[in-house]
């Protein structure tokens, strides 16, 4: 049983990223990747993501680690409960390129599995789950928009660190308050990470208008001001 569970943690690592680049067209590389199926804990460490060629630049995401105690038995059903849960990540590069397309999207379209693209709204069930601790950390936001004639590159420092308790939905991450760092850049975000996720981050941007000092922007509005601003700033 040893040599088998020896075996089993060796090849995880290698099916992960194996899957990935067939599915997504994204490379990436992992340090450790374990999953004991009778305990119920996950661990993930140094997960590195990377862009395809078509978008100029190469990083996408870096997950220092992510680690999770689950009630084994729940992990087979349709709400998984999560004891604890650490998501650490280092950073992460939204890239628009020439076409309009991002990185984040283009992952999330990939790795679906309806492939074709989105389902029409309301046909995806949301995925149930409970997580009764949840420590989150973002270190960096990179964002580059490769959509003009001269690239606009934005690094943010975020710190992100926050813990949360008893989490059933993804809004409970996305309140302005735990986000403050973010909500300047909330509204562009939102229109360059897909789906539910996106959606979020421009519900959190709404929520938090005064901080946006301005209620009623549109998603692609609030991108365009901040890329304008961007350039403004850069000029003698």
């Amino acid at each position: 049983m040893a040599v088998v569970g020896l075996i089993w943690m060796a090849f995880l690592p290698v099916v992960l990223t194996t899957q990935l680049r067939a599915r997504t067209g994204f490379d990436a590389t992992v340090d450790r990747f374990a999953i004991n199926p009778f305990s119920g804990k996950i661990l993930l460490r140094g997960l590195v993501v990377t862009n395809p060629p078509t978008f100029l630049e190469h990083d996408f995401i870096e997950l220092r680690e992510f680690q999770a105690n689950a009630d084994a038995f729940s992990l087979l059903s349709d709400r998984p409960v999560f004891d604890s849960m650490v998501i650490d990540v280092a950073s992460v590069t939204l890239v628009k390129r020439d076409d309009g397309a991002t990185n984040a999207d283009v992952f999330d379209r990939n790795l679906s599995p309806e492939g074709a693209g989105p389902l029409p709204p309301g046909a995806r069930k949301p995925r149930q789950f409970v997580v009764r601790r949840l420590t989150l950390r973002i270190d960096r936001l990179v964002i580059a928009d490769h959509s003009h004639r001269k690239p606009k590159v934005r690094e943010i420092t975020l710190g992100i660190n926050q813990t949360y308790t008893n989490v059933t939905d993804l809004k409970q991450l996305f309140a302005p308050a735990s986000l403050q760092n973010l909500m300047p850049v909330a509204e562009m975000i939102g229109g360059l990470v897909p789906g539910d996720l996106g959606k979020l981050f421009g519900d959190a941007a709404k929520s938090g208008t005064d901080l946006l000092k301005g209620a009623g922007r549109t998603t692609g509005d609030g991108v365009k001001r901040f890329f304008d601003a961007l350039e403004e700033s850069k000029k003698p």
